[in-house]
């Protein structure tokens, strides 16, 4: 299982292969995977905290 962000709304939630819309705010997204890879977030699994903050950044910035 794989952690995923949405683009539009930030929805953040765990699921192996992301839908084709979001959960949350119904709408067609992109998802990044935000799934902790290395040992300082707490390996394969984990949610990576950083990666959250920098893609709501990012999507921020764009509607800004």
């Amino acid at each position: 299982m794989n952690w995923w962000i949405c683009s539009e709304c930030d929805y953040v939630f765990e699921v192996k292969k992301p839908p084709e819309t979001c959960p949350s705010c119904r709408k067609k997204c992109v998802f990044s995977d935000v799934t902790c890879y290395v040992p300082e977030c707490g390996g394969p699994g984990n949610l990576d905290m950083k990666l959250v903050a920098t893609k709501a950044k990012a999507a921020r910035k764009r509607v800004n």
